[in-house]
Order: C-alpha cells, then sequence, then structure tokens
C-alpha cells in the first residue's frame, strides 16, 4: 500500500512538473513569438521611416543604417556600413566634428540635436540635423542617431545670412546715410556715414529719438509723416529736411522713407537720406544772385530785355517798358518785330544771319523803335548770346534810348545847314545886306512889301525881289491876311538875332 501510494505520488508530482515544462515552453515560445513581432514590427518602422536612422559604435563606425539614411547621406549601403563617419565629412568640418564626437563619448548628456555638413559620394554637399541617444548593449556603448535632410532649409538660411550680411555691408558702408527708428522716433540703426553726419558716436545716437537731431520744422514734418502712417494716408516720396548735428552745424538732407512691416503691422521705418546741404547753399546763393540781378535788370537806367532764339520778348524792365508805353503783359510774349521799323527789322535779321553762320556780330546798332502810342524813339542796343553747350538758348539786350540825343544832332545838322544856306544868301551873294536888313525886321514881326521898302528906304520892285528869293530858299513864307500879302520867318528856321545882326553889318 505504501508503495503504491509513493508510486502515486511520484507520478503525479511528474505530471505537474511535464505541465509546468510544458507551460513555460509555451510562454517562451509566446515570448519569442512576441519579441520577434515586436522586432519585426521595429524594424518596420525602422525600414519605412522618412528620418535616417543609424547605429554607430564607439569607435564611430557605422553599423546600421536603414535605407532612407543611407539615401539622405547619399552614399551606398555598401560603402559605407562598417566604416567612420569621418568619411561623409566635408574638408572644412572635418577638424570642428571629430572634437564634437570625442566630447560627446565623454558627455553625460545622453541626448543632442545639431547640424551638420557631409558630402555625398557624387560630391554634393549637404545639410543634416541629428539627434542623438546613447544606449548599451551588451554591455558596450552605441549611439543611435537619426537625421533629417535639411539641405533646402539651410541653403535658404546660408543665402539669406548672405543677403543680410551684403545688406550690412550695404548699410554700414553706404555713401548716403541710412536709418531706422521706432514710430516714436527712437534710431533703432545709424550707418557710419549718418553717425559722421550726425557727428556723435553710435551710443549717443542709437536709442536717442529724431527730435534731438532736427529744427522744429522738420520735426514737425517727420511728426506729421507719423501721423499720415497711423492714418494709412499716403506719403510724400522725398522730403528735405534739417539737420543740427552734435557740433550745431546745420545740415540739409533729402530723406526717403519706407515703411517696415510685421505681417499687417507697421514696426518701424528704414530711411535714406541724401546729403543736399550743399545743393541747398549753392541754390541760396544762386536765388541771392538772382534777387540782385532782378534789382539790377529793374532798376537799370537803361531798357532791358530777354529774347528767346525767334526774337520772342520774354523779359523786359521797367525803363523798357516805360519808352514802349505798354504794360508787361502788352509786352511779354510779342515778337520784338512789333516795335520796330521794317529797317530794323533788317538790322536785326542781318545779326541773326551772322550770328548762324558764325561770323562776328557787331557790338551795338541803332535800332528804330515805334512806341504804343505811334511815337518813334531810337536805341543803341547791345546785345549778348546765353549758350546752352554750343546751343544759343537766349539772347540778352540793353538799349539806351539815344532820341533826344539823335534829334540834337539832326537839329544841329540842321542848323548848321541853315546857317550854311543864310551865309550864302547873305555873304556869298549880291544884295546880301538887303536880304540881311529884311531878315532882322521879319524877325520882330510880319510885314507887307511896302512896308518892308518903307522902313528899310528901299525900292518897292527891289524889296519884291529879294522877298522872292528868300521865300524860294525857304527862309520866309508868304501869307494873306484879306488885303495884302504878309511876310514872315519860316517855322523850321531858327535864326540868331546875333548873326542876323553881325550879317546886316556886312
Amino acid at each position: 500500500m505504501i508503495e503504491d501510494s509513493r508510486s502515486g505520488y511520484e507520478e503525479s508530482k511528474l505530471k505537474t512538473l511535464s505541465d509546468i515544462a510544458s507551460r513555460d515552453i509555451t510562454e517562451i515560445k509566446l515570448a519569442e513569438e512576441k519579441l520577434y513581432n515586436s522586432e519585426k514590427y521595429l524594424r518596420a518602422i525602422i525600414e519605412s521611416s522618412l528620418d535616417g536612422i543609424a547605429v554607430v559604435n564607439h569607435q564611430g563606425e557605422i553599423e546600421f543604417g536603414n535605407d532612407s539614411f543611407f539615401n539622405i547621406v547619399g552614399w551606398p549601403k555598401d560603402e559605407l556600413l562598417g566604416q567612420s563617419f569621418i568619411k561623409m565629412l566635408t574638408k572644412d568640418t572635418k577638424e570642428l566634428y571629430i572634437k564634437i564626437w570625442h566630447e560627446a563619448q565623454n558627455s553625460l548628456n545622453s541626448s543632442k540635436i545639431a547640424d551638420a555638413k557631409i558630402i555625398t559620394k557624387k560630391g554634393e554637399i549637404r545639410y543634416l540635423l541629428n539627434s542623438r541617444a546613447e544606449m548599451v548593449l551588451d554591455g558596450v556603448k552605441k549611439f543611435l542617431f537619426i537625421t533629417k535632410d535639411i539641405t533646402k532649409q539651410k541653403k535658404i538660411e546660408l543665402k539669406l545670412e548672405e543677403s543680410e550680411a551684403k545688406f550690412r555691408d550695404l548699410f554700414d558702408n553706404a555713401d548716403d546715410p541710412m536709418y531706422t527708428h521706432d514710430l516714436k522716433g527712437n534710431f533703432l540703426t545709424v550707418n557710419k556715414i549718418g553717425i559722421k553726419l550726425l557727428g556723435g558716436t553710435e551710443e549717443e545716437i542709437i536709442g536717442s529719438n529724431i527730435s534731438k537731431w532736427l529744427t522744429p520744422d522738420s520735426y514737425r514734418i517727420f511728426e506729421d509723416r507719423v501721423r499720415k502712417i497711423y492714418l494709412n494716408q499716403p506719403l510724400e516720396p522725398t522730403v528735405v529736411i534739417e539737420v543740427i548735428n552734435k557740433n550745431g552745424e546745420h545740415k540739409f538732407g533729402e530723406a526717403r522713407t519706407r515703411l517696415i512691416r510685421d505681417g499687417n503691422r507697421i514696426i518701424a521705418v528704414h530711411g535714406i537720406v541724401r546729403d543736399i546741404t550743399e545743393k541747398i547753399k549753392l541754390e541760396k546763393d544762386l536765388k541771392k544772385s538772382e534777387e540782385k540781378y532782378r534789382d539790377l535788370f529793374e532798376n537799370a537806367q537803361d531798357a532791358m530785355y530777354v529774347l528767346d532764339i525767334k526774337a520772342n520778348i520774354l523779359k523786359m524792365n521797367r525803363i523798357g517798358l516805360q519808352i514802349l508805353g505798354c504794360s508787361s503783359e502788352e509786352v511779354i510774349g510779342t515778337n520784338i518785330s512789333k516795335w520796330i521799323t521794317p529797317d530794323s527789322q533788317k538790322i536785326i535779321n542781318e545779326r541773326r544771319k551772322k550770328r548762324l553762320s558764325g561770323e562776328k556780330v557787331d557790338q551795338t546798332d541803332i535800332l528804330e523803335i515805334v512806341c504804343k502810342n505811334g511815337e518813334h524813339r531810337w536805341a543803341e542796343i547791345r546785345t549778348r548770346e546765353i549758350k546752352d553747350g554750343d546751343r544759343t538758348i537766349e539772347i540778352h539786350g540793353i538799349a539806351r534810348d539815344i532820341t533826344e540825343n539823335r534829334l540834337l544832332k539832326q537839329e544841329l545838322k540842321k542848323s548848321n545847314k541853315q546857317q550854311k544856306l543864310l551865309c550864302y544868301l547873305i555873304q556869298g551873294t549880291r544884295g546880301g545886306k538887303t536880304r540881311a536888313l529884311i531878315l532882322k525886321h521879319l524877325g520882330d514881326r510880319s510885314y507887307n512889301a511896302n512896308q518892308l521898302a518903307t522902313a528899310l528906304n528901299l525900292d518897292y520892285k527891289t524889296i519884291r525881289h529879294h522877298l522872292k528869293v528868300l521865300i524860294k530858299n525857304g527862309i520866309i513864307t508868304k501869307n494873306n491876311d484879306g488885303y495884302c500879302d504878309l511876310y514872315s520867318i519860316s517855322n523850321n528856321i531858327d535864326l540868331d538875332s546875333k548873326v542876323i545882326e553881325g550879317f546886316s553889318k556886312y
């Protein structure tokens, strides 16, 4: 009985052990299958990942990489597995990345994200973003890398950096002052020439308000532009501002600005200023010069005028208008031919012809002017050409009124002619003394022939003869008062009583 009982117990025990073993084997198989499925699942994830995944040992050798990794780095799998990552580095980055690699192995930080610059087998430069994780397998330290291709992004960044560097260089070394300020007018940046113009240091200028450097009038211009910015009103392309530098010197600039936006929000203003101090100074000097010229022009004692190349009157001063007896509106725009005689127009045409052919033109000419009221006057003119390069654009003229002088000369000439005639009639022919006595009497009043014969105690026929001679030569005239003929000195004869007295004694 005891033997049977022990035998049953042993059988039961064996069965239990067998069941346990069977269950353990099943669990192991299930665990192995689960592990296999897990590894299969993990491998599927790794192989299908768009990111590159690689395992690198502590010596830097690549032990594993998924397909995306080899596509990203641009190297065939069989040429990179078992090779050091240094194989992918560019010459200019090897030293830096080897140093980073050694630091990473001694670092307590198990993960790090960093950029890397590599070269593909075909020589193409690529940029990678790597995240690193440290792990220990079978007691050996290894590194897991997850890699993204950021070449396009990096190239954009590099171009942007290059563009910013170029802009910075252009900004700092521009020939014109450049600056940025916020909407309150506080300077954010100012380039070298701007700092030089203001005469301060960068520390003194950056952060200061633009009001510190502008005249009150120019600051009002600035405030008006800011107001227009807030109201979204159009701005003038350029404005002229007056700057006061640190030394108190006034400078003028032509400012052009543009708005800097962050989306739809205006955050600052960028400006470029062209230094026009010399231009403003020249304009002021020119204005003074023009005012002086205008004063000389308007208040000259002689007539002054300006013609275009077709002889149309562009300007005429006060004296010139007075001579013509016209207002400025009646003269400006008319042609000079309207105000001169045909003979004077011929002189003008001849001068123009000579000028166009390159001949020398006489400095002065005499022109006969026809005034508004029909009066004729004479002027001595002097002209000069105003040129633009080789092209004549205007003619400036000065005209001196010589009418009185000319009339005096004519009278003198006429008087001399009369004196010669009288001398001939009185001293050069027979009966001259009688004619002198007749003229002496007629100088006081009119006489008839009989009265003269009685007064001179001469024969009536003799008196009549001498009267006819004097009438024939225009010295005297004959008029009838209704009863008899009366004789008197001609109106165009200016007899000097002393001369006649002298002739009568001859």
